[in-house]
């Protein structure tokens, strides 16, 4: 059976953010973790090269249609749908399938437009060889309708989210990642490097079929399939506007470091790639349980008229991700040797590559932690309606981002732009979050409440024992070193005192 046994297609608001991300946590690791094995096996066939170079410099292009479904979409499309949902249920069919078509064909021009653009140029911004450039351009091609498929996909979830199918949306990355895997391998040896794209690609295709038959079989909604603008619709696109606008230009630097990358040696852009998929688990898996719960829960909060309990609910999820993702964190530096090792270190894959990538990895992961809390800042402000903010720091990440990349390259070299993605995920969070505080009304986010202190001090000593291991006797380097171990014991002990202090709430009262 594919479904679990049916429960109330609403989700409760007095069940909880906390108690549903909870529960949300053994499916949400298991699933990313299936959709880890993804550039894992890419890893093992391939390495660090001239194909990995090609995969991961075209790769950066559709990502824009990822931050237009999975980011800046579903973000305007979530509290559109959940008023519609209370309001005027019978329009949700139409409502869903008319957005449906309209981002299948705004990715479909997108990518259009990229794969004619960024083609020509690779010669132009790169040192790749002609063979590699020959490869990338044509990986651009192959990519396009992966780019629809993810777009039609997010609107599909968001009609998931919105009903409350969070278990079926967590357990999503399992089937793609399954149909990635699968399909890739099948098909290597006949196609060798283009099996790469067209796996994504039936990736992406079941997981919306996916989508569709939760939302047809569980909830009774068959999206009607529609060119018409209703009103609902517009006003999706009024809204997406600057969020698309400013999620796009922070999507950006991703592509804009690719470029750097690909100025430098032979197989930097497959290393900065690396280092940035282990750079992500920590989101991935927020992104998988709290948020999702969270900003569905809000934008329903907010279209019953209860915006003081969605405010509540959005300084406690701050709360939580400061205490709990701090000894994380703290235990992924540490041991982010071995953690690389264990993730890529087979088959093409060598212990160089591994001290490489590890190396970068440790400059990126001090900014993962406000980069989490500005991940939940930016819906924060959508559901205040602050959606030229989004856009204006978008630019402001992007400037910033490429200033400090052109500062750093030329001493530091790939060290230099995992340093600047580090040094503008400290500063634009921050600035998300000062403006939060302000849009809250006086009493802002409360930063002088016990719940603050708590996460604060936890996040300060999961830090210190990070900095006491990386001064003293260094990163393990192996998995049997007793440092880690060491270290691993007392992160695991600080996340359990997180847990029980500050963490979600496993009981009925709302939280």
């Amino acid at each position: 059976m594919i479904f679990p046994p049916d429960r109330p297609a609403r989700p409760s608001l007095a069940s909880g953010v906390g108690r549903t991300s909870l529960l949300l946590v053994p499916v949400a690791l298991a699933s990313r973790g299936a959709a880890f094995l993804i550039p894992i096996a890419i890893a093992a066939w391939y390495g660090v090269g001239p194909v990995t170079d090609a995969w991961y410099w075209a790769l950066a292009f559709p990502t824009f249609a990822l931050v237009l479904a999975s980011t800046s979409l579903g973000t305007a499309a979530t509290p559109a749908l959940s008023r519609l949902r209370s309001a005027a249920p019978t329009q949700v069919p139409g409502f869903v399938g008319g957005l449906l078509v309209w981002a299948a064909l705004a990715s479909l021009a997108l990518g259009t437009l990229v794969c004619l653009a960024a083609g020509p140029m690779l010669p132009r911004i790169t040192d790749f060889t002609p063979s590699t450039v020959a490869l990338a351009q044509r990986f651009l091609w192959e990519l396009l309708p992966f780019m629809v498929l993810t777009t039609a996909g997010a609107v599909l979830r968001v009609g998931c989210e919105v009903h409350g199918r969070f278990f079926e949306v967590a357990l999503t990355p399992v089937i793609r990642a399954s149909t990635v895997i699968g399909l890739t391998w099948a098909l290597l040896g006949r196609l060798g490097p283009h099996a790469l794209p067209w796996g994504l690609v039936a990736g992406e295709a079941v997981q919306a079929a996916f989508y569709a038959a939760v939302l047809w079989f569980r909830d009774g909604i068959r999206p009607t399939l529609t060119t018409r603008l209703d009103p609902a619709v517009r006003g999706v696109v009024a809204d997406l506007a600057p969020i698309l606008g400013g999620e796009v230009l922070v999507a950006l630097n991703l592509v804009i470091d690719k470029g750097f990358a690909a100025t430098l040696n032979t197989g930097s852009v497959a290393t900065l790639e690396y280092a940035d998929r282990a750079r992500v688990i920590p989101q991935t898996l927020l992104e998988s349980t709290l948020v999702m719960v969270a900003y569905a829960t809000w934008s329903n909060l907010f279209a019953t008229g209860q915006a003081p309990k969605a405010r509540r609910s959005v300084i406690r999820s701050l709360q939580w991700v400061i205490a709990l993702a701090s000894p994380v964190l703290a235990g992924m530096f540490i041991g982010r040797t071995v953690l690389v090792s264990l993730l890529f270190e087979r088959g093409a894959f060598t212990g160089t590559d591994t001290i490489a990538t590890a190396s970068l990895l440790g400059w990126y992961l001090p900014g993962v932690l406000p980069n989490l809390l500005g991940i939940l800042a930016v819906r924060a402000h959508v559901m205040e309606r602050n959606l030229r903010l989004v856009f204006v720091l978008g630019c402001a990440s992007m400037l910033v981002n490429t200033a400090l990349n052109a500062l750093f390259i030329g001493p530091l070299g790939l060290t230099g732009l995992a340093l600047a993605t580090t040094l503008d995920m400290l500063l634009i969070p921050t600035l998300y979050l000062v403006l939060l505080s302000r849009s809250f009304g006086p009493s802002g986010l409360g930063l002088g409440g016990k719940g603050w202190q708590q996460s604060i001090g936890l996040a300060l000593l999961a830090g210190l024992t990070a900095v006491c291991v990386e001064l003293g006797p260094g990163p393990p380097t192996h998995l049997l070193d007793p440092v880690l171990w060491i270290a691993a014991v007392v992160c695991l002990g600080l996340l359990g005192v997180g847990w029980r202090l500050t963490g979600p709430s496993t009981s009925s009262a709302p939280d």
